[in-house]
């Protein structure tokens, strides 16, 4: 029985040397963000949630809504949260055509709040509830945008 539990310890402690070892990934400091994004009142489901870099140069922090529309940040693979600062932000339920998906989803979301969007969210330390009360208006969808930017670029 001891000796079963010696490995079993060592097993785990070797796990957890492992984890810690191989992240070499450099963070600035983040602050965790979650929330609940709705529509007129309704959850808004499988809408993807983005916070651009508060800085020049700083990646996005994405996050993806839940059916109830609930959502969490993520800065990179394994990291919850955005950097620290004002965000700009977009919300979109948008998605192109791809191998797994030959048909595009619509977008749902008003271009207020994503194509044309001017939503910002200031980061702090700690946790960050931000919610996100949209309300109904002119919906544009992306390929409808870049029609309409091609046509202004002609004249």
């Amino acid at each position: 029985m001891n000796e079963r539990r010696l490995a079993v310890m060592l097993a785990i402690l070797a796990l957890l040397a492992a984890a810690g070892g191989c992240n070499s990934e450099k963070l600035p400091r983040l602050g965790r963000v979650s929330g609940v994004v709705t529509l007129d009142g309704q959850p808004v489901p499988e809408a993807t949630v983005t916070f651009g870099g508060a800085k020049e140069g700083e990646p996005d922090s994405i996050g993806k809504t839940d059916a109830t529309g609930k959502y969490e940040l993520y800065y990179s693979r394994g990291h919850k949260g955005a950097t620290i600062g004002e965000h700009p932000v977009s919300i979109s339920t948008y998605k192109p055509a791809n191998d797994d998906e030959p048909q595009a989803k619509k977008e749902a979301i008003p271009a207020i709040y994503n194509g044309k969007s001017e939503l910002k969210q200031t980061v702090k330390r700690g946790s960050n509830k931000l919610d996100f009360q949209l309300k109904g208006g002119e919906i544009i969808q992306p390929d409808q945008m870049e029609a309409k930017g091609k046509k202004k670029g002609k004249k």
